[in-house]
């Protein structure tokens, strides 16, 4: 007697983006992993320069995708805006698991600049660290404001999306590394993630199966294309288009890659692009210093602009270690994604992808027959925000999104 194995659709990952918006889907098929729809629509330089009407287009716009698209329920997950959340870090003796919840919850009457009985106030242990001869506990605290969540929450549920729940940017991109990680060795390896999106970019250190050094960077994307405009004189949407169409004929030949206007994108950008790789060396430098344990051996790059090749060379000339798009969805299947969507290394995907795995638990055979491991939630059940989503109709346990302090 043969068994079928069922489908299980899981939330719709929901990723509000500063450029544009992703939803992506997956479902769990035996011991495979596959999307099952997405979809992906550009929030347009005129939106973005109207805050007012910001959020407006984009519960339109997600409305018309979820509509649209083969989506199936409504269900999401999405993490909270940058903007509404806060981060500090702590460092504290060493000290049982039991005891370091009440000891967090103390420190972070001292380290916010509100009252935190109005907020969300949750924390990641990031792992051991020196401190001169000593040895201390470092924690990244995390808090939202009660009434910015909700707010939040209430402008989702306009386009008639139920969350399920809320994330944070940084464990939604981790996991999608996460997800591999299933031997004893696994556990001690480090990694380095730098999201490069449109308005600045995050590193993101973990070892193993845990996050322990978030570090925004205000440079991203629209600086690149500000300095594009500047120099050869167009608008910010040519700007952006002219170095997608650069990006895209990195094989081109010799001529081609000694086409002046290629020349002066490329000499535009360079500077931008050179300090975001020393903010890099930094971090890097910060966490071999502080961290004890294995060092990285290479960067991955996601986000929108991780396929620029240009940013790959100067990131490799700065950095001591090399640096590579990484490859989010690898082993994922992503037939019934649109041929558009689905083409290169698909690293703009990262956030989607991860928020689409959260609930997801087990292994999944993966199609060049090596298993793989997906966690229910990197860094799992380090906040609890079910008490203002019930208010919204849906449970949410999540981590919130870490900004800088």
């Amino acid at each position: 007697m043969f068994r079928l194995s069922r489908a299980q659709p899981q939330p719709i990952g929901v990723d509000i983006g500063q450029d544009s918006i992703k939803l992506l889907q997956l479902q769990v098929v035996g011991n495979e992993l596959e999307v099952i729809a997405a979809a992906k629509q550009a929030i347009s330089e005129e939106v973005r320069s109207q805050p007012q009407l910001l959020m407006k287009n984009v519960t339109d716009m997600i409305r018309q995708m979820l509509r649209h698209q083969p989506f199936v329920g409504r269900n999401i997950i999405t993490s909270l805006p940058r903007g509404i959340v806060h981060v500090k870090n702590l460092r504290l003796p060493l000290m049982p698991a039991a005891e370091l919840e009440a000891a967090v919850q103390f420190e972070a009457k001292n380290i916010f600049p509100f009252e935190t009985e109005q907020a969300f106030v949750r924390y990641l242990p990031a792992g051991e660290v020196r401190q001169g001869t000593d040895t201390r506990q470092e924690v990244i605290v995390l808090a939202a404001k009660h009434e910015d969540v909700e707010s939040f929450i209430e402008t989702i549920h306009r386009c008639g999306a139920l969350i399920d729940s809320l994330d944070f940017e940084p464990c939604a991109i981790y996991r999608g590394i996460e997800r591999f990680i299933r031997r004893r060795e696994d556990e001690q390896e480090v990694h380095v993630l730098v999201d490069v999106g449109f308005t600045r970019s995050q590193v993101i250190i973990g070892k193993g199966r845990d996050i322990s050094f978030v570090k925004p960077i205000d440079i991203g994307g629209r600086m690149f294309n500000e300095a594009v405009s500047r120099k050869l004189g167009i608008s910010l949407e040519e700007a952006r288009s002219l170095r997608r169409r650069i990006a895209e004929m990195s094989d081109a030949g010799e001529s081609a890659k000694k086409d002046p206007v290629r020349q002066a994108v490329h000499d535009a950008t360079r500077s931008a692009m050179e300090e975001l790789g020393r903010e890099i060396s930094l971090c890097l430098r910060y966490y071999s210093v502080t961290f004890r344990g294995q060092r990285p051996n290479r960067v991955r790059v996601v986000g929108g602009e991780a396929c620029d090749p240009q940013l790959h060379v100067i990131l490799n000339s700065v950095l001591a270690i090399p640096a590579e798009a990484a490859r989010p969805l690898r082993n994922a299947g992503i037939s019934k994604m649109k041929a558009n969507d689905r083409s290169g290394m698909l690293c703009e995907w990262s956030v989607a992808f991860g928020l689409g795995l959260k609930k997801t638990t087990g292994y999944f055979g993966s199609p060049d027959g090596q298993p793989r491991a997906i966690r229910a939630s990197t860094g799992a059940e380090v906040i609890d925000l079910s008490s203002a989503v019930e208010t919204a109709e849906g449970p949410a346990r999540s981590p919130v999104e870490v900004a800088n302090a």
